[in-house]
């Protein structure tokens, strides 16, 4: 499908329901996932979305438009209307009202009031996902990057999934950079000490700490960032292994397909990230992560895993078991729980290993602020 960037200029009272829900919501300025692609077909579609109700629908061209659900005649719903032309046609007097959201189309009225128009959101439709912008009139970045969801789509296995939490955006994402619990929540056997470097900017991407072996370096040196620096966070993990987790990490040993180290690269907006992983200096997958968020303390998580092939069935196989399906139970299992139950606001005894979260909070509150 095309993808646009819809541009339009929300009216006042719009942005004052942004404000409000901004309060509730601690959310940054950034691009979030409405939905998946395929849930958005001819029909217009309610849908909860920042903290109140929205509709979505596809104009002629097939584009996502994503509109307060309230027709501004009388206020019948315009998710019961249907798209005729192009347009939402309200289901109550038939009035229309195109992509940008204006009112195009009256039946037995001489002029429209200027007041007949739709709050609009920026939206744009990518790597089987609907995106939308939050936060200010038009975006301030554009959507981040994911050649392996795109371009070279053909040297991957796909594999999405997706998780209703009871958490926030922020907390999904500094996941990323939370390395510690990958060894107490699911029980990864390392060899030594776990090493974080943080990215100066990502043109240099300059190691701050701890070496990393110079092969894999170089191959994250080629990786580029997704977004520009000032809406980018970067981040570079390395797990000395001792073994693969589980079952299949000692099938994967006694194979002889073991690693001595896992690394990952860390890219983050403040809606999402792109997860690079390398085993030993073999780029094994990479993960696109994006939220929904609801309502407060409502986010929908997205996952695209793209397992790097190898050209060998069998093994390609593995892989897709070992870094896809078995990432897909355990997150589903052990993370989802904890998150389910966390209280954001108790956090205050911080460590070492938390450096990266603490940085990424950061950053995150910097587009927070950012909200109009």
């Amino acid at each position: 499908m095309t993808s646009t960037i819809e541009k339009i200029k929300q009216p006042k009272s719009t942005q004052r329901k942004i404000e409000e829900n901004q309060k509730v919501t601690n959310l940054a300025t950034s691009w979030y996932i409405a939905m998946p692609s395929k849930a958005l077909g001819k029909k217009p579609k309610k849908i909860e979305l920042f903290g109140q109700s929205l509709v979505a629908w596809r104009d002629e061209k097939d584009h996502p438009v994503i509109m307060e659900p309230y027709c501004s005649h009388l206020g019948a719903s315009l998710a019961m209307g249907k798209v005729v032309d192009g347009c939402i046609q309200c289901p109550f007097h038939h009035w229309r009202f195109d992509g940008s959201g204006q009112c195009v189309s009256a039946p037995a009225v001489d002029r429209i009031p200027p007041t007949a128009h739709q709050a609009t959101y920026p939206t744009i439709e990518k790597y089987g996902y609907i995106w939308v912008w939050y936060g200010s009139e038009a975006p301030l970045f554009p959507l981040p990057k994911c050649s392996a969801a795109e371009s070279e789509s053909h040297k991957y296995m796909p594999l999405r999934f997706t998780y209703n939490t009871k958490t926030t955006v922020r907390m999904l994402v500094e996941n990323a950079c939370d390395y510690y619990h990958v060894i107490t929540l699911h029980g990864q056997k390392i060899s030594g000490s776990i090493q974080l470097s943080l990215f100066d900017d990502e043109h240099t991407a300059q190691q701050k700490e701890s070496p990393i072996n110079q092969e894999v370096w170089e191959a994250l040196q080629q990786k580029k960032a997704p977004v520009p620096e000032a809406a980018w966070f970067g981040a570079l993990i390395q797990y000395p292994l001792q073994s693969y987790v589980g079952r299949l990490g000692l099938v994967a040993d006694a194979l002889g397909l073991g690693a001595k180290a896992f690394t990952q690269r860390v890219d983050s907006w403040p809606g999402g990230n792109r997860v690079t992983n390398f085993t030993d200096v073999e780029e094994r997958l990479t993960v696109l992560f994006g939220a929904t968020p609801v309502a407060d303390n409502k986010t929908i998580a997205h996952f695209l895993v793209m397992i790097r092939k190898t050209g060998n069935f069998w093994l390609d196989l593995l892989y897709l078991l070992l870094f896809g399906w078995q990432s897909r139970i355990a997150f589903g299992k052990e993370d989802i729980p904890v998150f389910n139950q966390l209280n954001t606001d108790a956090g205050r005894a911080y460590v070492k290993h938390d450096r990266g979260i603490l940085k990424f909070r950061e950053f995150y509150q910097r587009w927070v602020n950012k909200v109009e």
